[in-house]
């Protein structure tokens, strides 16, 4: 019963926040939103979900608060494109923390677990290329997940899920309001966001039988790509984060457990799967525009698995080129890599 208690605390606060964060970002001045839309080009908006992912770690926070200011008009759904791409990008952070602190034994079993978040990073970065490209110049995911978002608000029975949410969390944010500045509001709910996808992930792993059990299910899943590209999207949708998944790989990586080519179709899948805590979160929060931006990270995992998934040799031979040859990795090269990924795109917003 711990772990089920666990669990329905988690989902609980996670549904507090994304009320909490809805209401108050619903009661922002126009002033906020003039300053946001004069202040994000796609390039800084691009930057903006690079960074703050990389800092939180997870790329579900900054794809719900995306989210939430998409649906309350403070950001455009084009401006959410660009912001949840970055957030794709600085995910994989996570992966190259998780091989750092991973024992290995030589070197080389070092570089395996390394190149597990090299090949992620490498993926997302080919994919904000591909996406700015394509929103800038056509427009393509804000007017197909905004098309798709206005299709499924029809017929989705969930959408009726806030009127529930609002019923179980009104109460305690009533009372928030009635005491505490507007900022520290939002200060709390991104707070108790970022607690809650922390920690929620893990509590599923548990109710599923540990990570132990999970890494075991993982490595019998290799034997075809497509198998494992759909092991990884199930997955990720499930535990509500990539960088669980995928950081589960990383040691089976530098114990020799799994190899890099047959983890890259996993990496694939779990990019998909990330779709799944902003969809519910954008679900929760009601407005079209916040269900469109959401969509957007299934758009993304989908482009990615339709140019990536059939040539996983390409992204394989560029990882293990830039890992052997161009920067020949060690741990410090790796700890470099690590603070330059964080100083690159804040060096961009503040430009």
């Amino acid at each position: 019963m711990k772990k089920e208690l666990k669990f329905i605390g988690l989902l609980y606060l996670f549904i507090f926040a994304i009320e909490l964060i809805k209401k108050v970002t619903s009661s922002f001045s126009l002033d906020i939103k003039s300053f946001l839309m004069q202040n994000l080009n796609p390039i800084k908006s691009v930057a903006v979900g690079w960074f703050t992912t990389s800092i939180v770690q997870s790329s579900d926070v900054v794809g719900t608060i995306t989210a939430a200011f998409t649906g309350n008009g403070l950001i455009s759904l084009s401006t959410a494109v660009y912001i949840l791409i970055g957030a794709s990008l600085g995910t994989t952070i996570t992966a190259i923390v998780i091989s750092l602190i991973t024992s290995a034994r030589h070197k080389r079993d070092f570089r395996h677990g390394f190149e597990i978040g090299l090949s992620y990073a490498i993926y997302s970065a080919l994919l904000v290329i591909i996406v700015l490209f394509l929103e800038y110049f056509f427009k393509v995911f804000s007017k197909t997940s905004f098309f798709l978002a206005s299709k499924l608000q029809k017929g989705i029975s969930l959408l009726k899920i806030p009127n529930l949410t609002e019923a179980i969390t009104s109460p305690i944010i009533n009372l928030f309001f009635t005491h505490l500045n507007k900022i520290i509001l939002l200060l709390i709910g991104f707070g108790i966001l970022i607690f809650v996808l922390r920690f929620i992930g893990k509590s599923i792993i548990e109710l599923l039988g540990g990570e132990e059990k999970a890494q075991k299910i993982i490595k019998k899943s290799f034997g075809s790509k497509y198998k494992a590209y759909f092991l990884g999207f199930i997955t990720t949708a499930i535990v509500f984060s990539s960088s669980i998944t995928v950081g589960l790989l990383v040691p089976l990586a530098a114990a020799r457990l799994i190899s890099l080519r047959k983890a890259i179709p996993f990496i694939l899948g779990a990019d998909v799967g990330t779709f799944s805590s902003v969809f519910l979160a954008s679900i929760m929060i009601g407005e079209i525009n916040a269900l469109a931006a959401s969509l957007n990270f299934l758009l993304f995992g989908i482009i990615g698995g339709i140019i990536f998934l059939p040539n996983t040799k390409v992204l394989y031979k560029m990882t293990k080129y830039v890992s052997k040859r161009l920067i020949k990795i060690s741990r410090k090269k790796a700890l470099i890599l690590l603070v330059l990924f964080i100083l690159i795109p804040l060096l961009i917003i503040l430009l």
